[in-house]
Order: structure tokens, then sequence, then C-alpha cells
């Protein structure tokens, strides 16, 4: 062999050994040829540095630090910033093998495979002030742009282990501008920044008909840093003003296919984009520092993925991690023996990933979709904290996450395919418009927009196909934050926040199979959870406010939909959502000092939703287990007070809302459409309770709640067997401690009105034939309980104010109010609540109420004819009389036509009570009718007593229910019942057919 041919294929193998170990020095694509291959190994790294109109201060000198511009890197070394970095020297050992490989059977030693390492670090270093015994003042207009090109086509089909791409494309820029540092001196500065840093590209391969091909695993990162625009000053002066932009992005989509293949065209991206920024910060120690600043960035990360598997086996899978959110601290000013103050604006946007599509048709464990996708913005803002000095703060913040994206696959006629997994946590984590204070003076105040998302509607198939098309999710909502918060020891402290949130996970799992055996299954487990803390005041001898509104939106998955027809095991649904706030607002405790708290709350949940599904001439199939939870902890508009004067003031908007309808069909069905649930719906309702000691203490709150845990459940089975059937275990409880006040020395007053909205479950309803088919069964289970408006006084006043109207519905309870868990008293249908002290029930016919001040309508009487129980109607009388208001009935004129006078003297004594003054009665008629037999009405209950129900009333009244000695009788936690007239005359002219409605709730 000739000498040149030995050393030439010595070259190629060792150069060979050395690309695929990622050893070698390498080259990058110089797109010379745009349809040359790229090269097998290509890794790069580059920090371009700028630093300029940077100033330095000494008791020597002020110095203005050396410009700076050059770049380090694997890469052509060259002194200015490049707009687009260059490509790297080509090793001529690697050049001198490929130009002898060429036209030789080893020319595609590599077989398109390739492996690329991009890193890019931009630094900017710009208008930064740093004063030591001196002064000093920077100023910087600077800006930076680097951009490296991560495109790859590469192409592996019809061979084995070929067109595999393992790709790396990440930029770091990191900004440090604008930043003022004074000890000992003044330092001043005026910047503003800008950072553009790109890199990426489409990733494009193939691994049709081939083994081991067409595989992607692809790192796409964009993680910008900013430390802009911060002040310290210690013992001296600090002054920053800045605007500084940073936008980072690595994008491309994956572009593969895996057809007729195996083990080929499976993608693996992973978009990582999150922000960090330590930005307008104040910090001063015996000093003064100052920040004015306006700060942006911008992270978009990867992009579409799309491959395919058909028919193939292990082939077009897709598996996306992702990572989006902004990481801030900005804004927040600290203070220890001086005066710090700072004013900024932030708005960051991060995207990482983008939709999914592939496809396992005819396939083997092909076409399916893990997605893992994390979405958590960050912030800790607006905050002021001072030490024996004063610290102030206001701060605008914007961000705005998402990850992942839509899921698109089918698997029709496979095995183990077209399955999707989604684990898309979403999150917003906020500290944020609170002060605090020791011996001193904050504040802080703060208004955040925050939006967080991942993934989205996740679609697949599964007809004809065994395992296959089956979606796992478990979607998580979960804000978690504490924010405009005051807390003071022997000093001031004031905290504000406007929030507005939308937090989602996930979207509507929707799957279909006909013909399939355990395929098209859901099992989903959405959580929504809110633990809030926020408008919360507190007080050590001090005084503390807080002005507070939050406007949260929280949603976990949606309503899952599956489809089982003709299937054996197939699209069943298993579902498990959850809402659960937890929520502590507009409280205050102070002991010694002044607290005044005030927070507006909204707050909408959702977990899941209605769940359709159907197991039509199926085995095993369209059956839903449901088991939804739904809870609205909160603990909201208490004020603790010693020694001093508290006032919280709150209202309350809250829905948590778990599952909803739920939809099947078992017709010509064994074992399907079947419907299981348990759904329990818990409210521990806390509201404005209020203590005193010493002190004064009020608390205001307007509180309403929606809590519903399920709904109805409809199925069918003809001519099925053991189908259609239901079977629900809704639980409802509720309890409560609200409105009650404790007064020791002190004034304790609370004003509440409380509605509250709690449901369990649903109808139920389902019809069909065949053995153990249609068959309901429901166990519901109630429960309630509550300490509410009570007032307790040790040698003080406690005052208890306000109205409860409370509904819970368990099941297929029609509806009942249990606010006082009266029961016993039955009213003809039509009669909306128990009468008034001044009132008697209308006749059938009239449009007036008797008495009300004026005559009844005489065509109205006259209609009457033969309704009333005497034999003729009475006369109207001509003259008005005055019933007196003080000194009993004596003086009563009996202008009354018909009525015997000893009889109504009887009953006007009984109308009037000791001491009435003269708003303690109602109005009555001067002029009224003859009325058929003598009428006593009830006493008018005081204030703070009442009198005794009666004992010996009769039964009924003309079909009036009244059982008063049973059920109507107080508990030992509730006021008496107003005392019931036990002489009142039947009530014949109410139409005895009227349906009775039980009705039940406080007086």
């Amino acid at each position: 062999m000739q000498t040149w041919a030995k050393r030439g294929l010595q070259t190629a193998f060792v150069t060979g050994g050395l690309l695929m170990l990622g050893t070698g020095i390498a080259s990058a694509q110089e797109n010379v040829d745009p349809d040359a291959a790229p090269p097998a190994v290509d890794v790069a790294a580059s920090v371009p540095i700028k630093a300029d109109q940077n100033k330095l201060a000494t008791p020597v000198k002020e110095i203005t630090v050396p410009k700076v511009d050059r770049t380090i890197s694997t890469d052509r070394v060259t002194s200015a910033v490049p707009t687009r970095t260059a490509a790297p020297v080509a090793n001529p050992l690697v050049r001198q093998a490929g130009e002898r490989l060429q036209g030789t059977p080893l020319q595609n030693l590599v077989r398109g495979n390739t492996i690329q390492a991009h890193v890019d670090v931009p630094i900017n270093i710009c208008g930064n002030a740093i004063a030591v015994l001196a002064n000093t003042e920077a100023t910087g207009d600077c800006s930076q742009t680097t951009h490296r090109d991560g495109t790859i086509v590469t192409d592996g089909a019809g061979q084995a282990l070929a067109g595999n791409v393992v790709a790396v494309n990440h930029v770091l820029p990191v900004q440090l501008t604008g930043n003022a540092i004074a000890a000992g001196g003044n330092a001043t500065t005026n910047t503003d920044a800008q950072q553009v840093s790109t890199t990426g590209g489409d990733i494009t391969t193939n691994g049709d008909k081939g083994a081991i091909s067409g595989n992607v695993v692809s790192e796409q990162g964009a993680t910008p840093v900013q430390i802009t625009g911060n002040g310290v000053g210690a013992a001296g002066i600090a002054d920053a003003n800045s605007t500084a932009d940073t936008f980072a992005s690595s994008e491309g989509d994956v572009l593969t296919s895996g057809k007729s293949s195996s083990i080929s065209g499976n993608a693996v991206p992973i978009p990582l984009s999150p922000l960090a920024e330590v930005n307008g910060n104040s910090a001063a120690g015996a000093g003064n520092a100052s920040t004015d600043s306006t700060q942006t960035g911008t992270a978009v990360t990867g992009g579409n993925v799309d491959t395919n598997g058909d028919p193939a086996t292990l082939a077009g899978n897709i598996a996306e991690p992702a990572l989006a959110g902004p990481i801030t601290v900005d804004d927040n000013a600290a203070a220890v023996g001086g005066n710090s103050t700072a004013v900024s604006d932030t708005s960051n946007w991060s995207k990482a990933g983008g939709t999914k599509h592939t496809s396992g048709t005819g396939s083997t464990a092909s076409g399916n979709v893990a997605g893992a996708p994390i979405s958590l913005p960050a912030a800790v803002g607006g905050n002021g904290a001072s030490l024996v000095g004063n610290a102030l703060t206001d701060h605008a913040n914007a961000a705005t996450s998402n990850a992942g994206g839509e899921t698109y696959t089918q698997a029709d006629k496979s095995v183990l395919s077209g399955n999707i997994a989604d684990v898309p946590p979403a999150s917003a984590v906020d500290v944020c418009g609170n002060g605090a204070t020791l011996a001193g003076q904050a504040a802080g105040t703060c208004e955040n927009d925050v939006k967080s998302t991942t993934n989205g509607y996740q679609g697949t198939t599964g007809n004809d196909s065994v395992i296959s098309g089956n979606i796992a999710q478990t979607p998580l909502a979960a804000p978690a934050e504490v924010y405009g918060l005051a807390a003071a020891v022997g000093g001031q402290a004031a905290g504000s926040a406007d929030e507005t949130k939308l937090v989602r996970s996930s979207g509507q799992p929707n799957t279909q199979d006909d013909h399939g055996t355990v395929s098209s299954n859901i099992v989903t487990a959405p959580t929504a959870v809110a633990p809030q803390v926020f408008a919360v005041t507190a007080g050590l001898v001090g005084n503390t406010t807080s002005d507070t509104a939050n406007d949260t939106t929280v949603i976990a998955g949606q309503g899952p939909k599956a489809y089982g027809k003709k299937s054996s095991a197939s699209g069943n649904i298993v579902q498990v959502p959850t809402s659960t706030p937890a929520q502590v607002f507009a409280d205050g405790a102070t002991l010694v000092g002044n607290n005044k708290t005030t927070g507006d709350n909204d707050t909408d949940m959702k977990a899941g939703g209605d769940a359709l599904t159907t197991g039509e001439k199926g085995s095993i199939a369209g059956n839903v287990v449901s088991a939804p939870v739904a809870t609205g902890t909160q603990v909201l508009g208490w004020s603790v007070g010693g020694g001093s004067n508290v006032d919280a003031f709150s209202t309350n908007a809250l829905s948590s809302v778990a599952g909803g309808d739920v939809n099947s069909n078992g017709d010509q069905g064994a074992v399907s459409g079947n419907l299981i649930g348990a759904q329990p719906a818990v409210l521990p309702a806390v509201p404005g309770n209020t203590v005193a000691a010493a002190g004064i203490t009020n608390s205001d709150v307007v509180s309403d709640t929606n809590v519903v845990s399920g709904a109805d459940s409809y199925s069918t089975a003809d001519d099925a067997s053991v189908s259609g059937n239901l079977i629900h275990v809704p639980a409802n409880a509720v309890a409560g401690v609200y409105a009650d006040s404790v007064a020791a020395a002190g004034n304790a007053t609370t004003v509440t009105d409380k509605t509250s909205y709690t449901s369990a479950g649903g109808e139920m309803l389902t019809e069909g034939s065949g053995p153990l088919t249609a068959r309901e069964m429901t166990v519901p289970v109630e429960a309630a309980a509550k300490v509410a408006r009570i007032p307790v006084e040790v040698v003080g006043q406690a005052t208890t104010l306000g109205t409860s109207d409370d509904t819970q519905l368990t099941g297929e309870d029609a509806g009942t109010l249990r606010a006082a868990q009266l029961k016993g008293l039955e009213l003809p249908k039509g009669v909306d609540s128990l009468l008034k002290a001044n009132e008697v029930p209308a006749f059938h016919g009239l449009d007036s109420k008797l008495p009300v001040n004026q005559l009844p309508n005489p065509a109205d009487l006259a209609a009457l004819t033969g309704q009333l129980p005497t034999s003729a109607l009475p006369a109207v009388a001509q003259e008005r009389s005055a019933l007196p208001v003080n000194g009993g009935a004596a003086s009563l004129s009996p202008n009354v036509q018909g009525l015997p006078l000893g009889q109504l003297l009887d009953a006007a004594k009984g109308l009037v009570p000791a001491g009435a003054t003269e708003r303690s009665l109602p109005s009555l008629p001067v002029t009224a009718p003859a009325l058929p037999v003598p009428v006593q009405l009830p006493a008018l209950p005081t204030e703070r007593s009442l009198p005794t129900l009666p004992v010996d009333g009769p039964a009924s009244l003309s079909g009036l229910n009244l059982n008063p000695t049973q059920g109507l009788a107080p508990q030992a936690d509730e006021r008496a019942l107003p005392q019931l007239p036990f002489n009142a005359p039947a009530l014949a002219s109410i139409d005895p057919a009227n349906l009775f409605q039980t009705v039940t709730g406080s007086l």
C-alpha cells in the first residue's frame, strides 16, 4: 500500500475517534457550501467583554476606568465585539483528513452524526460610579450585540447510527450598568444600556427507515443576568438613575422523523429561559441612597417540535422539560440610620418551548409525548425595611412567563403508542409592597401584574390499538405570595399592593378510541392552590397601615374527554381535581399603637371541569371515578388590640370550584358507563372577629364565598349489563367562627355581612335496561357548626352586627338555608318568609296586605264572597281613629264596626309592651273592615332579648304547621325566637291545595 494511503487511513481513524469523543479541536460550520454536511463536532465558547464610561473616585484622584472592548474565545480573537461571532479556524489535521477521505468508502465515517456546543457569555459593564471619600459622577450610553448561528441540517435516513444530533446553544448575557456606590462620598450615575444576545437555529434531521437514527437532544438556553441601577450609600450619598434592556434568545424548531424505523426520530428538546435580575435597589447605612430605574428583560428559547413514528418501533417520541420565569430582586429599600428611596418599573417576558406534534400510527412504543414544563416567575420587589432610619419604595412589576405548549399525537392501530404524560407546574412567587421598621419609618408600595402558564391542549387517539392514546397529567397551579404587609416596633410602617395575577397549568386532555384495548383512558389530578398572605399589619408600640387589593385567577387543567366505543378497558376517566385556597388577609394586631388595614380580595379558582366519556358497546369502558375536593379556607377582617386602636376593613369574593358535570354512556355495554364519585366541599369561615383589651377595635367585613365540589351526573345503559350505575358520596361541611367580639376594659365592634354557597355533588340521572343496570345510590353527608355574632363583655362593650345568608346543597338536595339550623316550621308554597310583627297573611284574591295603613280594594273584597269564614263581608269603617303609642290601650277609640269592644281591648293590651316608645310599634290602620274573629298580633322583640316561645299553642292553624315546641326552641348558643300568637285567626283563605316547602334559617 502506498505510504500516503497508509498515513491517510491512520489520520482518518485517529481523527474520527477524537471527533466522536468530543476531545478534538473542532471546526464550526462556515456555510461556504450550504449543501455540505455539518462537522461531526462543533464546540465553541466566547466571552465578549465591553466596559466603558465607568468612574472611580478616591481622595487621591478621580479616574475613568480604561475602556475594554474585546472577545475571549475559542473563535478568532478580535478586539471589537462582533455583531456575529466569528467561526473558529478549522483544525488543519481535520481539514486534511476530510479532503483525503472524499471519494473513498470512508467518507461517510460519521454518517451525519453531529455534536454541537455553543456557549456565549457577553458582558456589558457601563456607567457605574464608585466614590470612596470623594465625589464622582458617571454617565453611560452603552449597547452590546452578539449572535451565533446554531442551525444544523443533517440526515440519517436509510442508515444505522446516522443523523443523530446532540446540541447545546446557550447564551448567558451579563449586564452590569448604572450602579452607584458611595462610601464617605457622593456617587451619581445616569445610564442607558441595551444588550442583545442571540444564538440557535432550526435543527433538521431524518431517521426514516433507519436504526438509531435521526434522534435529537438539544439544550436551548437563554439566561440573562441584570445588575443595574442599584444605589448604596455608606456614610455617603448614592444616587442612581438607570434604564436597562436585555434581550436573549436561543430559538429554533426541532424537525425530525422516524418513519418505518427503529429507535429513530426521537426528540428531547430542553428549552431554558429564566432571567435573573437585581435592579433598582437602594441601601443606606448612616447615609442616603436613592434609585430611579426602568428595566426590561426578555428570554425566549426553543420552538415547535415535529417528528413521526409511523409505522415504527420506539420512534417519534418526544420528551420536553422546560423552564421559564423571571427571577427578580428589584426596587427594594433598606436603611440603617439613614434614608433610602427606591422607585422603579420592571417588565419581563420569558418563554420556553412550543407546540409538540408526533404520531405513532401502526407502531410499537412510538409517538409518545412526555412534558415537564415549569413556569416559575419569582419577584421580591417594592419592599421597605428600616432600622432607626427611613425607607420608601414605589415599585411596578409586570411579568409574563410561559413554558411548553399544546400537544398533538395519534396512535391508531398501534401498541404502547400515542400516550401522553404531562407534569406542568405553574406558579408565581411574590414578596411585594411590604414595610417593616424598628424605631424608624418604612413604606413599601407595589403594583404587580403577573401571568404564569404551562402547556395547553393535550390530544391523542388510540383507535384499534392496545395500550395507546392514554393520557396522564398532574396540572398544578399554585401562586404563593406575601404582599401588602406592615410591621412596626417603635416606629411607623406601611404596606400597599395592587395585584393582578393569572396562573394556569395545562389544558384539556382529549383522547378517542374505537375498538381499542386499554386505550384512550385518562388519569388527571389537577390541583389549584393559593397560599396568600396580604394586607396584614402588626405593631408593638408603633403605627401600621395597609391598603391592598388582590385579583387572582388560578386554573388547573380542564374537563377531560375520552371515548371508548366498542372497546375493552378503554375510555375510562379517573379524576381528582382539588381547589384549595388558603388566604389570610385584612387582619390587624397591635399592642399599644394605631393600626388600620384595608384588604379587597377577588379570587377565582378552578380545578378540572366537566368529564365526558362513552363506553357504548364496550367492555369495562366509559367508566368515571371522580373525587373532586373544594375548600374555601380564609382568615380575614380580624382586629386585635391591646391598649391600641385597630381597624380592619375587607371585602371578599371567593369562588373555589373543583370538577363539574360527569356524563357517560354504557348502552349495550358490559361494566360500562358507571359513575363513582365522592365530592367533599368544606368551608371553614372565620371572618370579622374582633378583640379589644383596654383599647378600641373595629372590624367591618363583607364576604361572599362560593365553594363547589362536583356537579350533576348522567349516564345511560340500554340493553347493558352492570352498566350505567351511579354511586355517589357527596359530603358538605360548613364551620364558622365569625362576627364575634370580645371586649375587656375596651370597646370591640364588628359588622359582618356573610354570604356563602356550598355545594357538593348534584343531581343523578340514569336510565337503561339489563341486569344490575341503571341503579342509583347516594350517601350524602352533611354537617354545619358555627359560633357567630356572640358579644363577650368583661368590663367593656362588645357589639356584633351583620347578617349571614348561607346556602348548603348536598347531593340532590334542593337547597336549604342552614345558617341557624332551625327546623320544624312549614309555610305554604309561595310564602317567602315568616310573618313580621306588623303583617298578617294576604288573602287569596287581594292585591294588598292586611293591615298596611290602607283599605282593601272593594272589588277584591267582592271577589272574596264565599271564601271568608263569615256569612257576609264586613262593612267598611267610615271614620279614622288613632292608636296611642304611650299609656297603654285605655284610650283606644273602638271605631271598628262589627268588632266586640271587649275582645278588641284585650287584644290591644297585648299589642303594647310596657314602656313602648314611639318607634317601638308598627303603624296600624286607623280604618279597617270588621275582622271576623279577635286578632292578637305578636309582640315586637327588643334588640338584645326576645320573648320566649309558647309551649302550649295549637299544633296547626288551618293547615299551617307551626310545631313550635319541636325544632324551634333556641339552642344554647342562639338567641330566643319572637313570641308567636296563639289566638291567631284561622287562615282559611289560604288555598289548602297549596304545596308546602320546608324553610329554615335565621329569623
